[in-house]
Order: C-alpha cells, then structure tokens, then sequence
C-alpha cells in the first residue's frame, strides 16, 4: 500500500507560519529553515484533519449499521 501524503492547503501553512513567527526560539532561523519548520507544523495540521475524517466516518458508519449506542447525558 502506498503511502499517501495528507493535503496541505493555504490555510494550514498560514497558520503554521504565525506560529513560527511567535516562537521566539525559532526567530534565529533563516527564512527558507523557518519555512521548513512551517511546512512540517502544517503537515501535522493536515494529517490530523485526515484522521478526524477517518474516526468521523467510522463513527458514522457504525451508527447507520446500528453499532453506537445512543450517548446518555
């Protein structure tokens, strides 16, 4: 099986690069490092979006196969 890489879009690489603007640690990075610690936050957005989908489709295909019992509040 192939490995898939997650989507990355604009908007996760805008979010990562305004975390690794305030990380003050991370200031004395060049520009092209600071754009690769960005893209790997990014990814991680990315893949934790992929695997939110997997469990939310999971979860709703066990609720249609009856599987889930209903949540008490």
């Amino acid at each position: 099986m192939p490995f898939k890489p997650p989507v990355v879009t604009e908007m996760d690489l805008l979010r990562a690069r305004r975390i690794v603007c305030g990380l003050a640690p991370l200031r004395v990075l060049s520009a092209e490092d600071a754009e690769i610690v960005a893209r790997t936050v990014a990814l991680s957005f990315a893949e934790g979006r992929r695997r939110g989908l997997e469990i939310a489709k999971a979860n709703a295909k066990a609720e249609l196969e009856g599987g889930l019992a209903s949540p008490s509040v």
